[in-house]
């Protein structure tokens, strides 16, 4: 299942964007409100009122969420206090719901305000930032009875809304109509599905059903570590660890793949989820050349290794690529990954490999 988390700042309609995605059948959830219903519950309360004071109880010994609203709003230190205290708490809330959702609905949508502000971005596999300009916010805010001086204030405490745009993998104008908006959250909640689709096979290792979708094979990015060694002394086939910077996760075994290497100081723009519905496109390197090669993906088990690692054998290769950017591109699965009893057994099917993925490269 694909994991979506929506922003954008005060006033600028994340609600409403929301309700739109729910009605398209994506699965959606209000942090807010898993925020008030932890706050019914006596332990957090309890927690809050520490933190605050017992004048933020009400006569009936609730929380007066004016008074919360008032105080966080002019100090950023009980703000940090209070999301620290309670954001652990409804992300575990959110997890639990999402793994015990039973109905297969592949998008689940977050609404959460500072995802930005508190670089919660790597809990979700796509992120989208709701937008309009200051002045319309301020105006609509006005309509519910909140003060152009209260919008403001608000407004300021949270990241700039370009900045958000920016960071954002989908970014929806809310400033017009409401016809407007609804088209834009379509096309995105379209390419959230095939997102979603993706990220399915890609669990399962099919990245030739994923080639199909994408009209391109499937890639991950990321530069050269150091890693064991192994490849080279022990296995007499040298590989390049990758610490992955771009990239779903895909299923541990190995693969015939095509690696580029980035040429120093150029860069095109572009990536696949960037249309006229979303934000400035992300600078990516430019890779070439391009050679053929072989991707363990897993956790060496044969080592007795605990940690997934990506390490890529480029065929007719030398050099040192130690620090450089590579992007990998899988063109077929070859097998699942397995311990071996030795590290002779291991090295013979590492040739077998390797003739297994030059046979499928050389086919296209």
């Amino acid at each position: 299942m694909l994991i979506v988390g929506i922003t954008g700042n005060y006033g600028m309609g994340k609600s409403a964007v929301l309700s739109m995605f729910r009605e398209l059948g994506a699965v959606t959830i209000d942090a807010d409100w898993v925020v008030g219903q932890l706050l019914k519950e006596k332990k957090v309360l309890g927690q809050v009122k520490k933190l605050f004071g017992s004048g933020i109880l009400d006569k009936k010994g609730q929380l007066d969420k004016k008074k919360v609203s008032e105080k966080i709003f002019k100090s950023k230190s009980l703000r940090l206090k209070l999301e620290d205290l309670l954001h652990p708490l409804v992300f575990k809330r959110i997890d639990e719901f999402i793994k015990g959702y039973k109905d297969g609905k592949k998008v689940f949508i977050v609404e959460a305000p500072v995802i930005f502000e508190r670089e919660y971005e790597g809990r979700f596999d796509k992120t989208v930032t709701v937008f309009t300009d200051e002045t319309t916010a301020i105006n609509r805010l006005s309509m519910l009875g909140v003060t152009a001086k209260t919008a403001s204030e608000r407004l300021r405490c949270q990241l700039p809304i370009k900045e958000k745009i920016k960071r954002a993998d989908f970014s929806i104008d809310n400033s017009g109509r409401i016809e407007k908006t609804k088209k834009q959250v379509e096309g995105v909640y379209k390419k959230l599905l095939e997102e979603a689709k993706i990220k399915e096979l890609l669990y399962a290792g099919n990245v030739k059903d994923i080639k199909k979708i994408l009209g391109r094979p499937y890639s991950i990015e990321g530069r050269v570590i150091k890693g064991a060694g192994r490849g080279g002394k022990l296995l007499h086939t040298p590989t390049a660890n990758i610490a992955i910077e771009n990239g779903t996760p895909i299923k541990e075994g190995v693969y015939a793949v095509r690696v580029g290497i980035a040429e120093t100081g150029k860069k095109r723009r572009g990536d696949r989820g960037k249309q006229k519905i979303t934000a400035s496109p992300i600078q990516r390197f430019t890779y070439s050349p391009i050679y053929d090669g072989v991707a363990n993906i897993g956790k060496n088990p044969t080592f007795g290794a605990s940690v997934v690692s990506y390490e890529v054998h480029i065929f007719n290769f030398s050099g040192n690529l130690l620090g450089q950017k590579l992007r990998v591109y899988f063109i077929s699965r070859i097998r699942d990954e397995k311990k071996f009893p030795s590290v002779k057994a291991l090295e013979t099917r590492i040739k077998k490999d390797i003739k297994k993925a030059k046979e499928i490269l050389e086919r296209g």
